[in-house]
């Protein structure tokens, strides 16, 4: 893994990790498995359940739940969703309160290896996943069908991460993902007290 900070005009600085792909996928694969072994199907062992299928079986359950819920219930439920998935990390995220470069330079060193920028100026935060061919999430896969529908759980993460990390409300906005379409996932992220999270197609 290779990580580069590069200032830029302003307050912005462009945080840049090259993670080699079998390294990225090794660890990708550490989380998939962790979560399959949760995962209970028919058939298979506890605990053995491929990987393929759990995404598969979770792109099942999106598209069903999209068929028999309103679009404000759905996407509320995945913004909780991606509440929650955050929350798990909140006594590692609220180690970093005040030390915003030291949280982007960890941000940097995980697995996602998102370019975070950050103008202060504007109380603007855009995280850039950089081009990808599926979405990060180990529950996610385009091959599945996953519906474009569950970046709203990206929101909620989002949303609760930098809420949790600066003491602050922000505003969360997908301009680009992988699941939609795109070449990146890419949210923009404005600090201060602000509408609720929202999706972009």
């Amino acid at each position: 893994m290779r990580a580069t900070a590069e200032p830029l005009e302003g307050n912005l600085v462009r945080l840049s990790v090259e993670i080699d792909e079998p390294e990225f996928d090794r660890a990708l694969g550490d989380v998939v498995r962790s979560l399959a072994r949760q995962v209970r199907v028919p058939g298979f062992r506890p605990g053995k359940v491929p990987i393929p299928i759990v995404k598969q079986r979770y792109g099942k359950l999106l598209e069903i739940l999209s068929s028999r819920m309103d679009e404000k219930t759905l996407n509320e439920t995945l913004h909780e969703l991606g509440t929650y998935c955050s929350s798990l990390g909140d006594e590692r995220i609220k180690k970093f309160r005040g030390d915003f470069d030291g949280f982007c330079k960890a941000i940097k060193q995980s697995l996602s290896g998102d370019i975070v920028t950050y103008d202060r100026e504007k109380g603007v935060i855009t995280m850039d996943s950089g081009e990808r061919t599926d979405c990060f999430c180990p529950l996610i896969g385009r091959l599945y069908n996953t519906p474009k529908v569950a970046c709203n759980c990206s929101l909620g993460w989002q949303q609760h991460t930098w809420e949790t990390l600066l003491g602050k409300k922000v505003h969360v906005e997908l301009k680009e993902s992988v699941l939609r379409g795109g070449k990146r996932c890419l949210f923009e992220i404005r600090v201060g007290d602000v509408p609720p999270a929202k999706a972009t197609s």
